[in-house]
């Protein structure tokens, strides 16, 4: 198990209210959005076909109810919904009888530097990472943090020891004590008091002891934190001893980091990879639902303007 995939487990271990209302609250706008997604793609077919039967009756002479009246709104809602599919339509496909069209082609560029401003703004920057990240140490008691190093130790304790046994590593370390010990080893070599090859299998055995027997543990952390504070002091707290020291700089060791990370930059770079194409198509994905309201927002306005103008006009007097 990876160390990201166990601080994901832990997470969902905890009781959150705001989880179960959150897939409750996601729930409910999935059957809204279905139901979007249904009048949308059939109520201005429907209006259209109403306001085909509504003429042909009145052409053949066959007396409907309110028939003026129901012209006129259906007409007012098939305008209505049929030219804000136009217009959105012209926000994402360039065609040659619609001037303007392809907003989104044309604009690339200028979107992706909105769409990067937006994001380092509103949704991901330097403080809220901050934030984030003190809101994810807060809760951390230091057996929490003996578990996840522990589990950090667990995850690489087998690849370490796979490279000690290597016949590689062996060998590195042989010539590296032929050439570190000098005479000494030359000696103790050629009167075979110790190889050195019999020097490198103990060093060897000893560091596979040493790594397979190794737990960070609450005492050797409860000594760390008397020298450099609790984990949450050492990455906010400022005039850090070792940025001193390293880096000459007095801010603290999550502000340094942090104002390293170029967040505008890293999506104008990642949306610059794509054709234009595909970020209409990312844009269109994420707004789907919200276009097809439009149009049906479209219909309902313009069957309520035309029937309040018919019967201002019946009203009104001559």
């Amino acid at each position: 198990m990876s160390l990201g995939e166990f601080l994901y487990n832990e997470i969902r271990r905890q009781p959150n209210r705001s989880t179960g209302i959150f897939f409750m609250s996601a729930g409910m706008n999935s059957s809204l959005n279905k139901g979007i997604h249904f009048l949308g793609r059939y109520l201005i077919l429907t209006v259209f076909i109403l306001l085909c039967a509504t003429l042909f009756a009145f052409a053949a002479g066959v007396a409907l109810p309110f028939s003026p009246l129901v012209v006129q709104v259906l007409a007012g809602g098939f305008i209505g919904g049929i030219t804000n599919k136009i217009a959105i339509r012209m926000l994402f496909e360039k065609n040659w009888y619609l001037p303007g069209s392809g907003v989104l082609l044309k604009q690339q560029r200028e979107i992706i530097e909105s769409l990067a401003t937006t994001v380092e703004d509103h949704l991901i920057n330097r403080e809220m990472l901050q934030e984030e990240l003190r809101k994810l140490l807060a809760p951390m008691k230091i057996g929490k943090v003996e578990q996840i190093l522990n589990q950090v130790i667990e995850e690489f304790r087998d690849d370490v020891l796979a490279y000690l046994k290597a016949e590689k590593t062996r060998s590195e370390i042989t010539l590296t004590l032929r050439t570190r010990l000098g005479f000494l080893g030359k000696f103790l070599n050629v009167t075979r008091i110790k190889e050195y090859e019999e020097m490198a299998a103990t060093i060897v055995a000893e560091m596979e002891k040493r790594i397979s027997d190794f737990r960070v543990s609450r005492q050797m952390l409860a000594k760390t934190i008397q020298r450099i504070g609790t984990l949450e002091d050492f990455l906010f707290k400022p005039k850090n001893e070792l940025l001193l020291k390293h880096y000459n700089s007095d801010k603290s060791v999550a502000e340094l980091l942090l104002q390293k990370i170029n967040i505008r930059k890293m999506v104008v770079d990642k949306l610059s990879e794509y054709e234009p194409e595909q970020v209409r198509d990312i844009i269109e994905d994420n707004i789907r639902t919200h276009l097809l309201w439009l149009e049906v927002f479209g219909v309902f306005l313009g069957m309520l303007f035309s029937a309040a103008v018919t019967l201002m006009q019946d009203l009104l007097p001559g």
